[in-house]
């Protein structure tokens, strides 16, 4: 896991940039996640389908920004920013 953000209420943000087995390519496109860990340390996937995510920070707004196509993805120049919204 990786680029951790903090919640309020005790909450960690942290990216996984993949979640297939394997070096990065292309089977491992998509399998990116979100992942909420509660005080308790329960895990709850947030967010799904990113594509070698490399960062992330908790914006003043509440929501999550991921960098997608950090590394790995299919061209160069494909990079993006993400706006996750967090609910629940």
């Amino acid at each position: 896991m990786l680029g951790p953000a903090f919640g309020s209420q005790g909450q960690i943000y942290a990216l996984k940039s993949m979640t297939a087995p394997g070096f990065p390519g292309p089977g491992e496109l998509g399998t990116g996640q979100v992942v909420r860990i509660g005080p308790s340390g329960a895990q709850t996937v947030i967010a799904t389908g990113l594509s070698f995510p490399t960062a992330m920070t908790l914006g003043p707004d509440g929501a999550l920004y991921v960098s997608n196509l950090g590394f790995g993805g299919p061209a160069p120049g494909l990079g993006q920013i993400l706006k996750i919204t967090i609910t629940g």
